[in-house]
């Protein structure tokens, strides 16, 4: 199936909980506990595309799946937080509209029809439920208010790539964090948590260790790094995120290629062993092992010794493919004179 044939949109079962690849030893799963337990945020680091930021998504959704008397049931889904370098402290909790506010010269809207809560506002919100703060806090009209359930549950707040932030934000988060509370000074109205102790927020914060982060604030977290996968975790990744999309284009959905990917893992160990800007992630891997199904090249004999007596097309075809694993020009060059592809026209 060539490439420009393919018409099908593919990923976006890759962003579903269920194929989050984390077994029943993984010390990590035992770590989210102790952080529910303790009651302290999770920081966790590890290159892009070690799943940092799918753990949330599979914690929100797999707490969901359990029944626990000590604990409110969560919400499947966590709130984000994305992190940027001009993020406060204030955002992490509302937004408010003081443009549409401005404009609304006849005053005929109420305050809190211009603000909005942010995923920190959002998860303490939801510990009282949606009901309690349209009658208890006075926001009956803040804008995405129906984003929370309506009774209180327990939920998972994400607090994405948290080393982007200026140095004082990740200060505020400790204070924040402890006092699960904010006032909006727009409207005269303060919201804090319930003091039910079954109710919980679950903190994950993750860091690329693009910065040093204040070790006021590492004190205060439990602390996880997920180390690059290994193949055997590869190959379970792999096994579980290739077969929907196989189902999806309809591909020899039902065939065994366990010995071709493990023959492709170990070009794409020699492919990330060389590239020096950007070595490819599990992701970029998977979209890679995506496109050599598309191209038919997953059967193929692909190595470093037998690439060279691959016909033309498949040579071209292989060359294409590298393009989702490399991200720079330097480490296109590298790899391409690496599998004496650069030839190629």
């Amino acid at each position: 199936m060539a490439l420009e044939n393919f018409q099908i949109g593919f990923g976006e079962y890759d962003k579903s909980p269920e194929y989050y690849h984390l077994s029943e030893t993984n010390p990590l799963k035992a770590t989210i506990f102790l952080a529910l337990k303790l009651g302290k945020p999770l920081l966790i680091t590890g290159e892009p595309g070690t799943g940092k930021t799918q753990l949330a998504h599979w914690a929100a959704w797999y707490l969901s799946t359990k029944v626990d008397d000590n604990l409110t049931p969560f919400v499947p889904t966590p709130f984000i937080f994305n992190t940027k370098s001009t993020s406060t402290g204030r955002d992490l909790f509302y937004n408010y509209d003081a443009i549409s506010h401005f404009q609304d010269k006849e005053g005929r809207k109420n305050v809190t029809e211009f603000i909005s809560l942010a995923a920190m506002g959002q998860a303490i919100g939801q510990t009282r439920g949606r009901l309690a703060v349209e009658e208890k806090f006075g926001l009956a009209g803040v804008r995405n208010l129906h984003t929370l359930r309506p009774q209180p549950q327990s939920s998972v707040l994400l607090i994405d790539e948290i080393d982007k932030a200026p140095r004082e934000l990740s200060n505020d988060l400790l204070s924040e964090m402890e006092n699960n509370r904010f006032y909006i000074p727009e409207c005269e109205k303060e919201v804090f948590k319930s003091e039910h102790r079954k109710t919980r927020i679950l903190i994950i914060l993750t860091s690329n260790s693009e910065r040093n982060l204040p070790d006021a604030f590492l004190r205060r977290c439990l602390f996880y790094h997920i180390p690059f996968p290994s193949d055997d975790d590869l190959l379970k990744i792999i096994l579980q995120r290739i077969s929907p999309f196989l189902t999806e284009i309809s591909n020899h959905s039902g065939m065994d290629f366990t010995v071709h990917y493990k023959r492709a893992l170990q070009l794409f160990h020699l492919i990330r062993s060389k590239t020096h800007v950007k070595p490819p992630s599990t992701s970029e891997m998977l979209d890679w092992l995506k496109v050599l199904h598309m191209e038919k090249l997953i059967t193929d004999d692909i190595s470093e010794h037998t690439i060279a007596f691959l016909p033309p097309e498949r040579k071209k075809a292989l060359q294409l493919s590298l393009y989702t694993l490399l991200k720079t020009k330097e480490d296109i060059d590298e790899i391409e004179q690496l599998l004496k592809l650069s030839q190629i026209n």
